[in-house]
């Protein structure tokens, strides 16, 4: 019983983890950083990034119906799929030092990266209190995005030149709100991860 419990988790981790795996790999290939330091070494250095990884990972956890520590473990295991030396008990301390030291200092970049994270979550939920960011231009773009039907274009160009695991083609197929909250993901974290990986 407790086994299957664990294995619930561990799907867990791997579904939140999905959402991030694709760019987080295109980055291992393309990215240049001091390759002394893993992925995630640099994923948690940037304030921006971590706070919004970290926020989507306990809003899905929520949702998921996993909260206190059982949560913790969740997003442990997430960082062990974006990056193998996230299994490593060192590797986990440092996670939480930098995670501990980017709330307690609340730069900026970091409560920037909750709030949108936050609103992502609350698109690719559908969550009535996605209309809070409703002047959000970030918000406002995305929507946009999805009304002009400029997201149908971008898929049929993604599947003439892109191998099939990258391309975004299978999104002209999705829900709105699948679509926009994908939209809000490019404009944030992807953004940022391209920049700070120098892509």
């Amino acid at each position: 019983m407790f086994g299957l419990f664990k294995d619930k988790k561990k799907e867990c981790a791997k579904e939140i983890s999905g959402v991030f795996k694709p760019k987080i790999e295109f980055v291992k290939v393309t990215g240049k950083w001091e390759k002394n330091l893993s992925v995630c070494d640099v994923l948690i250095g940037d304030d921006y990034l971590l706070g919004f990884l970290n926020t989507y990972i306990s809003f899905a956890c929520k949702e998921f119906g996993y909260t206190g520590q059982d949560a913790g473990l969740i997003m442990l295991d997430v960082y062990e799929h974006l990056d193998k030396t996230y299994g490593d008990i060192q590797k986990q301390q440092q996670f939480f030092e930098a995670s501990k030291k980017a709330k307690m200092k609340s730069s900026k970049d970091f409560i920037l990266g909750e709030d949108n994270a936050f609103m992502m979550f609350l698109v690719f939920t559908s969550n009535n209190d996605a209309h809070k960011f409703s002047q959000d231009p970030i918000y406002i773009d995305a929507n946009k995005y999805f009304e002009t039907g400029e997201f149908k274009k971008k898929g049929e160009l993604a599947k003439k030149i892109l191998p099939k695991d990258l391309s975004t083609g299978a999104l002209s197929n999705a829900p709105s709100n699948i679509i926009v909250a994908y939209r809000i993901f490019e404009q944030t974290f992807e953004k940022r991860l391209n920049k700070v990986f120098k892509v």
